[in-house]
């Protein structure tokens, strides 16, 4: 059994809300993700959703995995993170490694006739989630509307976009806990200033914050690469600091272990995808690290997410990104269901596919192509 063919077909969605944090106030509206597929001359097909950026680096990337085993994915993944090398597994090219690791997961599993997390080690129990509302623009009472809605599935863990104002951030964290809390459950707060602040900055905001509420974590205070500054953060607040989710290559977590600089580690399927990610959660376990797991479209990385003991819970948006799939996510009783059929239960409805092809007009997109604002860090 070889690889024979690797596609991808993008598509278009609209957010059915304004998505947005301290950095890109003023949201998005739409996306676009790709369908992509790694087909076999025995007629299985793994897929996953990719990135966009992906786009740019599939087709060089194919070369090394078609003709290929499907079944040996560490081989895969080691060849085509080889050929990152010189210029590093950042950008798309760790998207386009990613897209095609997780479509090969998916694949190995069809191959065996068992679902994802069987083929990943893990129980099938399902994983906690924790709303996120990538709410900044959002009215207060969008952000009631939010966070009840999934309080309504169980939901009781929820995470806050901050940085800007500390008045508005009380105000809207006052929302959010009569959100979550609408259905009986006692609210859990994360707060997330997407690397807003500066180290002095996030112990001022967050300390001033924490006269008020408890927090699981705080993520992302500083700059992702302010290792000292991360660390100096963690000692200088009651809550754990969580950092990890804008790494795309398992090597950029080796300092966070090595200075104590994260308490709390994300991981994200784009992470050089699902081998990437279990190597991270290899590390974070040996070092006795909490793990969180970023969001998804579809559940595909909750069955990695099930296989990690000390996995606590994943982010779920809720925003509309779905749209292209027969089978979106479940959340029952506050958790993520995983699928019993065999894969990850990513199943594309192709007349969605065909009718939402990405257009050349403009779009307030969601993409990960804004960048840090100019006055983030600075002193006001």
């Amino acid at each position: 059994m070889i690889v024979t063919e690797i596609s991808f077909t993008p598509y278009s969605y609209k957010l059915n809300r304004l998505i947005g944090d301290v950095n890109l106030p003023d949201g998005a509206s739409e996306g676009m993700e790709l369908a992509v597929f790694v087909r076999t001359d025995e007629g299985v097909t793994g897929c996953c959703v990719g990135v966009g950026s992906a786009a740019d680096t599939i087709p060089g990337l194919a070369d090394l995995v078609i003709g290929t085993d499907p079944r040996s994915v560490r081989s895969s993944w080691n060849r085509m993170t080889a050929r990152a090398f010189k210029n590093g597994l950042h950008g798309p090219m760790a998207a386009g490694i990613s897209a095609i690791d997780r479509a090969l997961w998916d694949l190995r599993a069809k191959l065996h006739e068992v679902p994802l997390w069987k083929e990943l080690g893990g129980n099938g129990k399902p994983v906690r989630a924790y709303a996120s509302g990538l709410d900044f623009p959002l009215s207060d009472e969008d952000v009631y509307k939010f966070y009840a809605g999934l309080a309504a599935k169980g939901v009781t863990a929820g995470k806050l976009k901050v940085g800007r104002n500390a008045d508005d951030d009380e105000r809207r964290l006052r929302v959010m806990i009569e959100a979550l809390s609408s259905n009986g459950g006692r609210a859990q707060l994360i707060i997330d200033a997407n690397e807003w602040w500066s180290p002095k900055q996030a112990i001022q905001r967050v300390s001033l914050l924490e006269k008020h509420f408890d927090f699981l974590w705080v993520e992302e205070p500083v700059a992702r690469g302010d290792v000292e500054g991360l660390r100096r953060v963690s000692e200088g607040v009651r809550a754990p600091v969580a950092t990890g989710e804008n790494f795309t290559d398992p090597a950029q977590f080796v300092p966070l272990f090595q200075h104590g600089a994260g308490d709390v580690i994300q991981i994200a399927s784009h992470v050089s995808g699902f081998t990437g990610a279990g190597i991270v959660a290899d590390m974070a376990a040996a070092f006795d690290r909490p793990v969180v797991t970023g969001p998804d479209v579809g559940n595909s990385i909750a069955h990695l997410s099930s296989s990690w003991k000390h996995h606590v819970m994943m982010e779920v948006f809720e925003m509309g990104r779905e749209a292209a799939l027969i089978n979106p996510m479940e959340i029952e009783d506050g958790c993520i269901v995983l699928n019993k059929t065999p894969g990850a239960g990513i199943e594309f409805d192709e007349k969605y596919l065909e009718a939402h092809a990405p257009t050349n007009k403009p779009m307030k997109m969601l993409a990960n192509v804004y960048g840090r604002a100019e006055d983030a860090g600075l002193l006001g």
